[in-house]
């Protein structure tokens, strides 16, 4: 089974983060304090996309296409994820902050994508659900859907 993921997906990995604003003079924090819990490399446990439309419609990295998905998170907020779908890596890069509980993703040179997470063990976590877009049946066109996974700290 083959599902196409547009740039959004990738992170939305999807998926998530919000983005702080630094202003004037002010240098921002190297390492940010609250980024520190999710500095590592984090690979997928869990990866579903589910449509917005029709709820019983799920689309599984898995289970689907056999994929992977991990992120790497530097102790400054940069990251690298990399999302494999039929054997084709997309990589990403970008920044990665944490307000609140929520953590926000921020591809370089595009707009930042938000998502609740939570710690179930200090390397297990949670993000989502959080919007995305999928396309769930092969039209070539993408439809609005909720973007879930679970990471494992290596």
């Amino acid at each position: 089974m083959r599902r196409r993921w547009n740039g959004r997906t990738g992170f939305v990995v999807a998926v998530l983060m919000a983005a702080g604003c630094g202003g004037g003079t002010t240098t921002p924090d190297e390492d940010p304090p609250e980024v520190q819990p999710f500095v590592g490399t984090w690979d997928a446990e869990v990866f579903t996309v589910t449509s917005d439309a029709d709820t019983s419609i799920v689309f599984d990295l898995f289970d689907d296409v056999s994929g992977s998905f991990f992120i790497n998170v530097q102790r400054s907020g940069t990251y690298t994820a990399t999302l494999t779908i039929g054997g084709l890596a997309r990589p990403e890069i970008g920044t990665l902050t944490v307000s609140g509980g929520f953590v926000t993703l921020t591809p370089t040179g595009q707009a930042g994508s938000s998502a609740p997470f939570s710690f179930i063990r200090d390397d297990y976590l949670a993000i989502g659900p959080a919007p995305t877009d999928f396309d769930f049946n092969f039209d070539d066109l993408t439809e609005p859907g909720q973007l879930y996974f679970e990471v494992q700290k290596r």
